[in-house]
């Protein structure tokens, strides 16, 4: 290092003591470190109120917390409580339900068994008509004539047919059947209500007329079916198909 180099050093060196020494750093060093012990011990009695207010207020927070977790936790146990008391009546409804249906199927398997051959023998009566009604031929229909318009070029056809009596006479005898299952539930035979039963089938000798329209029939085709015995057929097949 150059001697210019280390005198000037020791120059500065002499002018940073100097002014360090001086009253006015000395005053403004003292005056930043009363301004910093200031604020520190402002902020360390900001802190000491804190802790205090703290200790006065969160103790009785923690106490409201504590009984109300209290309060939830009773509550929580008798809802589970109750919801077992739940599982409890529900329990002893459908084994109580039970306990009685299976006494009443028995009661009624015990009527069923002991109930009159009558009953049966009726029943047997019914089915056999509802064969009977469902056999091939039972409908029968019958033209009774038809008008024709030549200027609307379409005739009107009129027939009869005994449909609605086979209907009824179905309808009846299946409404029998069921209410001669639930006579074998009574205590004694009603033979009267049988033989009203059977006395009360529907005449099937009556005929119904019906009416439509058809076209002329056209030179070197099959005439259309009219929709009436259409509707005739496919009423016979709905009969036909439905259960006794």
């Amino acid at each position: 290092m150059k001697k210019t180099e280390i005198e000037d050093r020791e120059k500065l060196a002499a002018l940073l003591k100097e002014a360090e020494d001086s009253p006015i750093v000395k005053t403004l060093r003292e005056d930043k470190a009363a301004q910093t012990l200031a604020t520190r011990r402002e902020a360390a009695g900001k802190i000491a109120a804190l802790r205090n207010e703290q200790a006065a207020s969160v103790p009785k927070l923690e106490a409201e917390r504590d009984a109300t977790e209290a309060k939830y936790a009773e509550a929580k146990a008798a809802l589970l409580a109750l919801a077992d008391d739940c599982r409890a009546a529900a329990l002893a409804v459908l084994s109580e339900r039970f306990a009685f249906d299976n006494a009443v199927r028995n009661c009624e398997a015990s009527l069923i068994e002991s109930a009159d051959p009558a009953i049966d023998a009726a029943i047997t009566f019914f089915r056999d008509k509802l064969d009977f009604l469902r056999t091939e031929g039972r409908i029968s229909r019958n033209a009774i004539g038809a008008d024709r318009n030549i200027f609307t070029e379409k005739k009107t056809v009129r027939q009869e047919s005994n449909l609605e009596a086979i209907n009824s006479a179905l309808q009846y005898c299946m409404a029998a059947n069921k209410e001669l299952e639930s006579m074998k539930l009574a205590p004694a035979l009603d033979a009267e209500r049988i033989a009203a039963l059977k006395a009360g089938i529907p005449k099937i000798d009556v005929y119904t007329e019906y009416v439509g329209e058809k076209p002329f029939p056209r030179v070197n085709t099959v005439s259309p079916t009219d929709w009436s015995i259409g509707r005739l057929n496919q009423k016979f097949k709905e009969l036909m198909g439905r259960p006794a």
